[in-house]
């Protein structure tokens, strides 16, 4: 997949967030929706970590409120 739309992403990953998979769970589905191939996804949020809401430090989602 050569290029993924931010907003399309960023929808991606908050939706499957808000399901609280365990990290390995959520990449995989965020890649599925995507219609993406492992890792896919990554190099996208690594340009812009704070965008798809994660810290710059971390490499796993965060859990979602309840």
């Amino acid at each position: 997949m050569d290029e993924i739309a931010r907003e399309r992403l960023k929808r991606a990953v908050e939706e499957i967030r808000a399901l609280n998979l365990a990290p390995a769970a959520f990449w995989e589905m965020v890649e599925e929706r995507l219609g993406a191939d492992h890792g896919d996804v990554f190099h996208f949020i690594a340009e812009d970590p704070i965008f798809y809401g994660f810290a710059e430090h971390e490499d796993i989602p965060r859990k979602a409120k309840t």
